[in-house]
């Protein structure tokens, strides 16, 4: 049997996701594996469950970066925000 990979060793895809909504559309951004990051591919976020609330379709995908380096640069934003807050 092979060696499991960590997320250090899987590249990812930043995609963009929708889910249906009472009276709408709800969207979001997410770096997800680029095995799933498939456009009209259905996936879900968290655990595994046929709860429609928590299934989102893969819209667009582009982009790819390493587990590595998303994890080291995933709270970027908080410094950045820090400096340019007024």
């Amino acid at each position: 049997m092979g060696k499991k990979k960590s997320a250090k060793d899987v590249w990812y895809k930043q995609c963009t996701l929708s889910s249906p909504t009472e009276g709408g559309t709800t969207k979001q951004i997410a770096w997800i594996p680029a095995s799933f990051a498939v456009i009209g591919k259905v996936v879900y976020l968290g655990k595994k469950t046929d709860n429609p609330e928590r299934l989102w379709t893969v819209t667009s995908a582009a982009g790819r970066q390493s587990g590595a380096y998303l994890g080291e640069h995933e709270r970027d934003y908080v410094t950045q925000r820090q400096a340019s807050d007024i």
